[in-house]
């Protein structure tokens, strides 16, 4: 049986009582809101009173107060129209120059210029055009002037004569009356930094030789050639220490020299000789020298050899085989490598002998690419540089 919950109405206040509590409610914020303007307007400040100032006024061409300019503190800084401001830098060496200013009469000379900075008699500027200056050579490969092997193409005589020791050789005229030495920089190819240093700061008439393992060889030669220097690449010979495996070596098959030879020779076109890489014992043995002497007159190259060691068999073993070759007279860094050191072998070397055209063979070390822009700065001025290549065909 379901059970009933009866609930207990609760009873509503009345009426009036919500009326009482309303009017006492608007009674409470009009007595705070009251309160409160009269507090504000206590606080606020006082008007103050309107005062009008009159300023004297500047008597006839008396400039005013609010005319009046502040000086240009940078007036000494400002370029007047059509003036180059870097006229007036001077290189080292080289007088000062005051950059001239436009409708300013001409200044008397108030004493001599500056004095250059001078060595050995010779100013620093002198053949700087020597320094700059440069004609490219042609690109490489020229077509018709190689020959297939398994490794690649190596060079080759053309078929209308031409070799790579005249093609890929620096075109060079001697002048009357001037004296000639020629100078190698080699081991390029694997430092890139040395190697861009030397290609771009040193003359063309400096020869380059290159690392035939060199990465990115024929990118180094394409480089080398378009300003303007020939370029050589270096054999790998048997010297006294360990060989590597593709070494120029005695004591092993013919066919194991030619096959290393072609190798080397393929890596890139470009090159009108090779010189070589130690070899203090390849160098003296005839038996092992005569298959590689005969290959490179085959392919129509020179050789320079190093000068390393007096009287090296490789010398005349060439010449009776026909292959063109020269010896260098001196290494300009063999004992030291700073740019003095560098500069003075090379004075030496100029000073021996002028019957020949003299060989400096020098590295990529930082020292001597600024040897040798030190000695061309300040060289004698009968003294001019020659591509080895000419040395090679004048003697």
């Amino acid at each position: 049986m379901a059970q009933h919950i009866r609930r207990t109405p609760r009873k509503m206040p009345s009426v009036r009582k919500h009326g009482f509590s309303a009017l006492l409610l608007f009674a409470i914020l009009g007595v705070s809101v009251w309160t409160w303007l009269n507090i504000s307007a206590k606080n606020k400040p006082a008007k103050r009173p309107n005062i009008e100032v009159t300023l004297p006024q500047p008597s006839a061409g008396e400039p005013s107060g609010l005319e009046f300019q502040l000086p240009d503190l940078l007036a000494n800084d400002n370029i007047p129209p059509g003036v180059n401001p870097t006229e007036s830098v001077a290189l080292v060496g080289e007088p000062r120059r005051q950059a001239p200013v436009v409708g300013a009469p001409p200044r008397p000379s108030s004493g001599p210029a500056s004095s250059p900075i001078v060595i050995d008699g010779r100013t620093l500027d002198d053949n700087r055009k020597t320094i700059i200056n440069f004609t490219p050579l042609p690109p490489a490969p020229i077509v018709g002037m190689s020959r297939m092997t398994s490794f690649g193409p190596v060079p080759a005589p053309h078929k209308d004569g031409r070799t790579a020791l005249g093609a890929y050789a620096k075109p060079f005229t001697p002048k009357a009356d001037t004296k000639y030495i020629s100078l190698v920089v080699g081991g390029l190819g694997i430092n890139p930094m040395l190697t861009r240093k030397a290609i771009n700061e040193l003359p063309g008439a400096v020869t380059l030789s290159f690392a035939a393992e060199a990465p990115g060889l024929q990118s180094w030669i394409n480089q080398a050639r378009a300003r303007g220097h020939e370029v050589m690449i270096e054999l790998p010979m048997q010297g006294d220490g360990p060989s590597e495996q593709r070494t120029l070596r005695i004591g092993v098959p013919e066919d194991n020299n030619i096959r290393n030879l072609e190798y080397a020779l393929s890596q890139a076109q470009g090159y009108f000789a090779v010189t070589n890489y130690d070899g203090a014992r390849l160098v003296n043995d005839e038996a092992a020298l005569l298959p590689i002497v005969k290959y490179l007159k085959t392919a129509g190259l020179g050789f320079v050899y190093d000068g390393a060691l007096e009287g090296a068999r490789i010398d005349a073993l060439s010449r009776r085989e026909g292959l063109p070759i020269i010896t260098a007279n001196a290494y300009i860094d063999g004992t030291q490598q700073d740019s003095a050191s560098v500069r003075r072998s090379i004075q030496a070397l100029h000073a021996k002998s002028y019957d020949n055209v003299p060989i400096g063979m020098g590295f990529s070390y930082p020292g001597t690419i600024d040897g040798v822009r030190a000695w061309l700065a300040n060289k004698p001025a009968n003294i001019e540089l020659a591509p080895v290549s000419h040395a090679l065909k004048s003697r």
